[in-house]
């Protein structure tokens, strides 16, 4: 008796999720959220430091901030950013970059929002 030899099975349904899950990734490893910052050469109007580098920039919620004088009051620090060391915000959010240490290297605030 001869042996039947099986051939495997090719599963081409399989190529257009593995193509799919590829469109989906790579816009979001391409840039982060806070990409505009860093591509902007954005820096602190203090201290003349680059206000992006990896991982050192956060969203600050709207409900965590408050215009009060004389800047920008963030709650969840007890932070007030004065008004002439902040930056415009190119996406409209609050951003805030900081140093390893984790004090403000720069604040970032959606323009009109003062």
């Amino acid at each position: 008796m001869r042996a039947t030899q099986t051939r495997p099975r090719r599963r081409w349904h399989a190529l257009p999720l593995g193509l799919a899950c590829i469109l989906v990734i790579a816009p979001a490893l391409a840039h982060d959220d806070h990409d505009w910052i860093r591509t902007g050469r954005f820096r602190s109007p203090t201290t003349a430091e680059w206000c992006c580098g990896k991982d050192d920039c956060v969203v600050v919620p709207a409900v965590d901030v408050e215009a009060a004088e004389p800047g920008w009051l963030i709650r969840s620090t007890g932070e007030t950013v004065p008004y002439g060391e902040t930056l415009p915000s190119q996406d409209g959010h609050f951003w805030r970059c900081y140093r390893p240490n984790g004090s403000r290297r720069c604040f970032f605030a959606p323009p009109g929002t003062s």
